[in-house]
């Protein structure tokens, strides 16, 4: 009996010592919503460096909106230059859409693709031939004896059919739901070790992704700007996603036994805004590409801090409102980038970051219960909530899709009677213009001119500006009670 336990013990450590050195790790630093904060880069090409040293197969992978939110970037006569030069400087593997790399139009993100060393993946975005834009659906690699397969996936809102930006930017692509072109490359699963979903999706979307293909080892996610740590397992999915502005990144290691199957699965979120040490030669790339002397002009000045983000759209609405002649103007809340703003020096370099879509200014001559339909059918469009507004004060009830105009209720600034029968100015930039759903009979006039150039122009004319505590939207949420 001593002979057969002593047998059965050798051989389980025989087999344990087998599957131990069989196994092979995989190693991916993963980032999403970066948003042109190239001002990072410095630290996390430290970063990078350092688990390059360890893990000389690692894998760096962004999960898209590389760019929109930095002027030095975004106003850069080449497309996006800044960025393009520092991810090919800290090596960049591979790279899905998000839905601002359609900011610069189809040409930009041509030039973007061209220009850049990592190669970009979406599996659920359709380009014509003849837009000669060159990304792949997926890739299948073989990283320190691991086969890895990537499949790319971008957030398609289901009532437009396209990601959210504006729609003119999308030239003739084509777009379809992320679960369904998922589903058709379940195939993928027999060709690897470790099936990787890289999306720019959304966290409660990358949870209904992880419901549909749990034969996913890991969903790489961005869109939400949610701060994973630790990761969520959902259906036996790991999904990971690190914030926003390259503020942190994600060390995924994956390990699997000798027959290529995955043994265990881990994430460690880096805190890249205060690591210690910087790259010199990155920190001198990223001054070089930083030096735009009209960014840094003072356009005016803040005498008490903006510390709501409504605070901030009513300046840009009253902005809008001014410059375009207006009686009333509205300004999307997704469409304001920060939430606060110190007091101090506001500079052209704050507008752009503030507003960093360079939508044009519309105009629309619209009856007082014409814009009651336009402010549900803006807050129906966007996902952050309801307008801010100039020129006009409002209250909203939030329910199941806010279809109803009974939901809103107008009066004028003092809080007098709204005139639903007089017809108004109003002013808006294009991407409302565009996405916003409603009846109306007029078609609109295009300004030509940028709404973020209106507040610049407006700014200049202001001694200072002070918006402590301006509120002119009240907000009622849907009562739900439980049993």
């Amino acid at each position: 009996m001593k002979r057969v336990i002593t047998f059965l013990t050798l051989a389980l450590a025989m087999l344990t010592s087998a599957v131990y050195v069989g196994a092979a790790e995989l190693h991916l630093l993963s980032v999403n919503d970066m948003h042109a904060a190239i001002e990072r880069f410095p630290q996390f090409a430290v970063i990078v460096d350092s688990l390059r040293a360890e893990h000389p197969d690692l894998l760096l992978i962004s999960a898209g909106d590389n760019r929109t939110g930095n002027p030095i970037n975004d106003t850069h006569p080449e497309p996006s230059k800044p960025m393009v030069d520092l991810m090919n400087a800290v090596g960049f593997n591979y790279s899905t859409f998000g839905n601002h790399e359609f900011d610069g139009n189809v040409s930009g993100l041509r030039s973007v693709i061209n220009h850049s060393y990592c190669h970009y993946l979406c599996g659920n975005v359709y380009a014509p031939d003849s837009l000669m834009l060159h990304y792949s659906p997926f890739e299948i690699i073989e990283r320190g004896g691991v086969r890895v397969a990537i499949l790319g996936l971008i957030q398609v809102d289901e009532k437009t059919g396209h990601p959210d930006a504006h729609p003119k930017n999308m030239g003739s692509l084509r777009f379809a739901p992320v679960i369904d072109v998922a589903q058709k490359y379940l195939w993928l699963r027999d060709r690897c070790d470790v099936f990787v979903l890289l999306t720019h999706n959304g966290f409660d979307d990358d949870l209904k992704l992880a419901r549909a293909i749990p034969q996913a080892d890991v969903i790489i996610g961005g869109h939400s700007h949610t701060k994973l740590d630790p990761c969520v397992i959902e259906n036996g999915v790991m999904i990971t996603q690190a914030e926003r502005w390259l503020a942190y990144a994600t060390h995924i290691t994956i390990t699997t036994d000798d027959a290529g199957k995955v043994i265990d699965r881990k994430a460690e979120l880096i805190d890249v805004k205060h690591y210690p040490r910087s790259d010199e030669g990155i920190a001198a790339l990223v001054r070089r590409l930083s030096d735009n002397p009209e960014l840094m002009r003072v356009l005016t000045t803040v005498v008490a801090d903006f510390t709501e983000k409504e605070e901030l759209g009513c300046l840009m609405a009253d902005a809008l409102r001014a410059e375009a002649n207006a009686d009333i103007a509205l300004q999307n809340n997704g469409g304001v980038r920060y939430d606060s703003k110190a007091k101090g020096d506001f500079t052209v370099n704050d507008v752009y970051r503030l507003d960093p879509f360079g939508n044009e200014a519309m105009v629309y001559n619209l009856t007082g219960e014409e814009v009651e339909r336009l402010l549900a059918a803006i807050c129906r469009a966007d996902d952050y909530g309801p307008a801010y507004v100039s020129g006009i004060a409002y209250s909203i009830h939030l329910g199941k899709d806010n279809k109803d105009v009974k939901n809103i209720k107008i009066t004028m600034p003092d809080g007098s009677k709204f005139n639903k029968q007089k017809t108004y100015r109003v002013a808006m930039n294009s991407y409302i213009s565009s996405v916003a759903d409603y009846e109306h009979t007029d078609t609109g006039t295009n300004l030509f001119v940028s709404a973020t150039d209106l507040l610049i122009k407006y700014l200049e004319r202001q001694p200072a500006v002070d918006y402590s505590g301006v509120s002119r939207v009240t907000v009622v949420q849907e009562v739900k009670y439980s049993r």
